[in-house]
C-alpha cells in the first residue's frame, strides 16, 4: 500500500514515519497549507492518507461533500486525521464512498478538561476584568468573585472530556448535573433547560453533528439560555453548538454572567462582538506536550493498523 502524509512542519517525528515505512510505501508531504486540487494531486493513487488539520484550515479552511468523489482518490481507502473532531472535512460523504476513517480520540481529554477549569475559575473570580479596565484606561475595579465550592456545574455532553471536567469539579466541591445523547453508567441525564435553570456553571463539550436529525448546531438556543440565571457558560467545543444571538439577548439580560469560546472569526464579527463578559479563549485547549506526544504515536499507529488488516479508532459519522 501507498501512504502519502500531508503535514504542516513538526506535527510527526522519524519514529512514527519509520513505523509506517515497516508497512507501508511512504511519502511525505510538508505543507503550510493545502486546497482541494492541491491535496487531490498530492494523494492521487494512495490508499491510505495522514492528514494534518492545520493544513487544511490554512488553505481552503474545510473540505467540501464532493472532493471525496474526485477520481484522484479512486483508491483511496483509509483516511487518518490528526485530531478527534473531524466535520470540517465532510466525514459523511467520505464514509458513502467506502472509505475508512480514522480519528485519535481522547489524546487531549485532560488538557482540555484543564482548560475548560481555567475558564471558568476566570470568571467565577473576574480578575482578568481588571486587566480589561487597565487596557481600556479605566480605574481598575477589584471585584468580587463567588466561590465554586458548593455550587452546581452542568455538563453538555458527557465523553471523555465532559466526564473529567465533571471529576475536576467535583474535587473542588461541587454539585454535578449533565445531559448525554446516549445513557450515562451511574448518573441521571438531565435536560438542557432544567441544567441551566439549576446550574451556576454551565460547559458545553459536545461533538459537533453539522447534519441530520441528530445535529447539534445551535444546541444552546434561545429557550435553555433564558432558563439561567447569571449562569457562567464556557463552550470550547465549537461555537455553532450556541445560538449567539440568543446569548447576546441572554448576557444582556442576566441570565448568562459571563461566557468563553474558542477565538474565531465568525464569533469576533458577530453579535457578541465588544461585550466584556465574553472571553474569546485563545484555540488551544488541547496543546500540551503530553497531548501532543499521544496525538503523534496515535495518528501513525491508525494508519499502520489499517495497513496491517486491523483497523482501530474507526469514526462513527
Amino acid at each position: 500500500m501507498k501512504t502519502v502524509i500531508v503535514t504542516i512542519p513538526g506535527m510527526i517525528f522519524e519514529e512514527e514515519i519509520n513505523a509506517l515505512k515497516k508497512v507501508s510505501e511512504v511519502q511525505y508531504v510538508e505543507r503550510n497549507e493545502v486546497d482541494e486540487d492541491s491535496l487531490a494531486m498530492l494523494v492521487k493513487d494512495a490508499d491510505v492518507l495522514m492528514l494534518n488539520f492545520d493544513v487544511i484550515v490554512n488553505g481552503c479552511g474545510s473540505l467540501a461533500p464532493g472532493f471525496w468523489k474526485r477520481e484522484e482518490l479512486k483508491n483511496l481507502k483509509n483516511v487518518a486525521f490528526d485530531m478527534t473532531g473531524i466535520d470540517w472535512a465532510s466525514p459523511a460523504e467520505a464514509i458513502e464512498q467506502g472509505i475508512i476513517l480514522s480519528n485519535i480520540p481522547h489524546y487531549s481529554s485532560q488538557s482540555v478538561a484543564e482548560s475548560i477549569l481555567a475558564e471558568v475559575l476566570i470568571h467565577s473570580r473576574q480578575r482578568h476584568l481588571a486587566y480589561v479596565d487597565e487596557i481600556k484606561s479605566r480605574k481598575v475595579e477589584a471585584r468580587k468573585g463567588i466561590n465554586l465550592k458548593g455550587r452546581t456545574l452542568g455538563v453538555i455532553g458527557y465523553g471523555s472530556i465532559g466526564s473529567e471536567v465533571a471529576q475536576l469539579a467535583r474535587a473542588i466541591g461541587m454539585r454535578v448535573l449533565a445531559w448525554n445523547r446516549s445513557p450515562i453508567d451511574d448518573m441521571e441525564i438531565t435536560p438542557i433547560s432544567e441544567i441551566f435553570k439549576n446550574s451556576d456553571v454551565v460547559v458545553v463539550a459536545l461533538k459537533t453533528v453539522k447534519d441530520g436529525p441528530t445535529s447539534t448546531v445551535g444546541i444552546i438556543d434561545r429557550e435553555v439560555l433564558f432558563a439561567g440565571d447569571s449562569v457562567i457558560l464556557v463552550n470550547l467545543a465549537n461555537h455553532a453548538l450556541v445560538d449567539e444571538y440568543a446569548l447576546a439577548d441572554a448576557i444582556r439580560e442576566g441570565k448568562i454572567s459571563a461566557y468563553s469560546l474558542d477565538r474565531n472569526q465568525e464569533s469576533l464579527e458577530g453579535p457578541l462582538k465588544g461585550i466584556e463578559a465574553v472571553h474569546f479563549a485563545p484555540s488551544n485547549a488541547w496543546n500540551s506536550d503530553e497531548s501532543m506526544d499521544t496525538l503523534r504515536a496515535t495518528w501513525a499507529s491508525n494508519a499502520v493498523a489499517f495497513i496491517s488488516g486491523e483497523p482501530v479508532n474507526q469514526y462513527q459519522h
